[in-house]
């Protein structure tokens, strides 16, 4: 009985990944950011812990959009 085994290399095992823009919060022992085009304020402060936050890069694994999705609200789809 043989059984094969297949060799992954490490550039298969890594998603693909984007940089991009966020605020992120200084207070060291908070987690919170959020993407840069969600913030509205020019200097926004943390939405959990209510710190001011700073501009920061993050590399996040890229998605695939999914367009043409209907949602249902009461009767009609949008």
């Amino acid at each position: 009985m043989s059984t094969s085994t297949s060799i992954v290399t490490e550039e298969e095992q890594k998603p693909e990944v984007e940089q991009i823009e966020i605020w992120k919060c200084k207070a060291t022992e908070c987690k919170a950011w959020v993407r840069k085009e969600f913030v509205t304020e020019a200097l926004p402060t943390c939405p959990l812990c209510k710190t001011q936050m700073v501009r920061s890069y993050k590399h996040v694994p890229v998605t695939s959009k999914k367009g043409n999705k209907k949602f249902l609200v009461g009767k009609k789809r949008f």
